[in-house]
């Protein structure tokens, strides 16, 4: 059964209304938290409603009645769920949920925007879709004083304050076990907190910390709380708020397996002094993972250590950050660090075609002198750093010992560095990128209308056929295609880097193929859902004159209407 709630100035919500249908809405979430839900129940808040109330949510879904939401009715602005700013203060708490979606709303001004509670294991099925958090801080247990906020982050298992946390009780788990899987992150802006998303069990604490994960016998317990996640379309960005003892991260990711983050930008986080060091991301028991086609850019100068865009801390294994832009951070693009014993193991992780440009301007302590690559303490870590290109003036793409790191076919390139994230822009022609459309035989013409919000270029206001945004590509009809096109500014020769794959699975094959003046220099090939580690398109040396122009273009038919392909390529003139 559907339940609407709405307090819209004006509107029709009352406590004393059934809550069955948008004419006899409730008014706030009192009569709800005295119904228990049932699988296939939804929560709809009416857009324009803004409550200063905690929303409960202590019932499931189950897989065949497709789960549980929360989502918004009507038009206007997102339903906002607001609190006063107090650390004690949740917008959104979930305890033990499975099969849950959470879906267009504002939260903010709390201790955590929505807080995710496990003390049992084996959960699975959790979506958050389309959200706005902001201005989650005052949870730092570490560095907090004794107090009613601090007492209660802890019996929460809260850390650090997020925008969206999910953690857990001490669980001893069997092999096989984890605490949830199958959890989707999808459209999620993030500002002004501590962290803006955190998938960690109260500093990695499940059998007994995250330090098992190297004793003899770790194989005899399961120790990835998490698996199956994906990330997509986060933007997390300024989280700067006054958290007790400073932020440390912005994306923080303990004890997960499985995951993926893609199409994804994280830009100006770590905005206040932390005497452990800042990253945007930080990455602790993380393994089998995937970071491809994202930017990670400006982490600023607040005076700690670190200041990196992502940090290996420890316990990492098969960790891939393939073709991401890592630009302007005051510290290195990505530090390796062997500090917490021979016991801290990071191993088997890769680095691949990524692009690192005008990092590492104010470094501190043992980062000083960074630039791309850092790598810190004894030699433990192993890996692969390959194909990157990097353009620091002054600064090494490799600092620090990489002992047993194989290092190959990394680039420097001549002059800044043509990232198309980075050159994304509402104008065509900017930093020498176009956004063009070719209709049946048609020759390539630029998509006429840009739209400000989505941040997309497309045919027109309504539609939805032919599109170029940030990170991906879309052609929805057989006889159409789509490219994102870069013009040479000089002769010269450059190098591409680049990797193509379905933003989501299921959908259609698509050809895709990069030409030069309309000739084919890779491809055609085929991009299929079924391929998650995509396809690689890295060329070396290729020779252009001025004028000449590079296109990376995917035709139709798309199978349905967000079925795009991620494409984020960087080009850089060599030598």
């Amino acid at each position: 059964m559907n339940r609407y709630i709405s307090n819209v100035p004006g509107g029709k919500g009352s406590n004393m209304n059934a809550g069955t249908s948008e004419e006899c809405p409730w008014y706030d979430f009192t009569p709800l938290h005295q119904y228990k839900m049932l699988p296939g129940d939804k929560i709809l808040l009416e857009r324009g409603s803004c409550w200063d109330q905690q929303l409960t949510l202590i019932d499931s879904g189950d897989k065949a009645h497709l789960g549980c939401a929360v989502d918004a009715y009507g038009s206007g602005p997102l339903p906002k769920i607001i609190r006063n700013g107090d650390p004690l203060e949740r917008c959104i708490y979930m305890y033990n949920p499975s099969y849950w979606r959470i879906a267009n709303v504002e939260v903010g001004c709390a201790g955590v925007g929505i807080l995710v509670y496990y003390d049992t294991p084996d959960h699975e099925g959790l979506r958050f879709d389309n959200i706005l958090v902001h201005d989650c801080y005052g949870i730092f247990t570490r560095d907090m004083p004794d107090s009613p906020a601090r007492a209660q982050a802890v019996a929460d298992r809260i850390f650090l304050s997020a925008g969206i946390l999910i953690t857990a009780a001490p669980l001893t788990l069997a092999p096989e076990q984890c605490i949830c899987k199958n959890i989707r992150f999808d459209n999620i802006e993030g500002m002004h907190n501590g962290d803006s998303i955190a998938l960690d069990q109260y500093d990695g604490d499940i059998n007994g910390g995250y330090e098992t994960l190297a004793e003899a016998d770790a194989q005899a317990r399961g120790e990835y709380a998490f698996q199956d996640v994906i990330l997509n379309h986060l933007y997390l960005h300024d989280d700067d708020g006054p958290n007790p003892g400073g932020i440390p991260d912005s994306l923080r990711l303990f004890r997960t397996s499985g995951l993926t983050l893609l199409n994804s930008w994280i830009d100006a986080c770590c905005g206040r002094f932390t005497s452990s060091g800042t990253a945007e991301v930080i990455l602790v028991g993380v393994n089998d993972a995937r970071f491809v086609n994202n930017a990670f850019t400006r982490t600023p100068d607040t005076g700690s250590v670190d200041q990196c865009a992502i940090d290996f801390e420890a316990y990492n294994s098969q960790v891939k950050l393939q073709n991401n832009y890592f630009g302007g951070n005051a510290g290195p693009g990505v530090e390796f660090l062997d500090i917490h014993g021979a016991k801290a193991w990071s191993k088997d992780n890769e680095i691949m075609g990524c692009a690192f440009e005008s990092n590492g301007w104010s470094t501190h302590g043992g980062q000083a002198g960074s630039g791309g690559i850092h790598h810190y303490g004894d030699d433990i870590a192993t890996g692969v750093i390959r194909d990157n290109l990097v353009h620091e003036p002054g600064k090494p793409l490799y600092h620090g010992k990489f002992v047993h790191f194989t290092l190959a076919n990394n680039l420097l390139a001549s002059q800044p560095m043509y990232n198309a994230p980075d050159g994304f822009a509402g104008v065509q022609g900017q930093k020498g990128w176009r956004y063009q459309v070719r209709m049946q035989e048609d020759k390539w013409t630029d998509l006429p209308y840009y739209d400000s919000a989505k941040k997309i270029w497309r045919m027109s206001a309504d539609d939805a056929l032919a599109w170029v945004s940030a990170f991906e590509q879309f052609a929805a009809q057989a006889d159409w295609a789509v490219a994102r096109a870069w013009q040479a500014p000089a002769a010269g020769k450059v190098a591409i880097r680049s990797r193509l794959l379905k933003t989501y699975a299921g959908g259609s094959k698509v050809p895709t193929q990069i030409t030069l003046n309309g000739r084919a220099i890779w491809g055609p090939q085929a991009c299929s859902a079924k391929e998650r580690e995509g396809s690689e398109a890295n060329l070396d040396n290729l020779a252009v004159q001025a004028g000449d122009m590079l296109r990376f273009e995917v035709g139709g038919p798309a199978g349905w209407i967000i079925d795009a392909v991620s494409w984020a390529p960087t080009i850089a003139y060599i030598g």
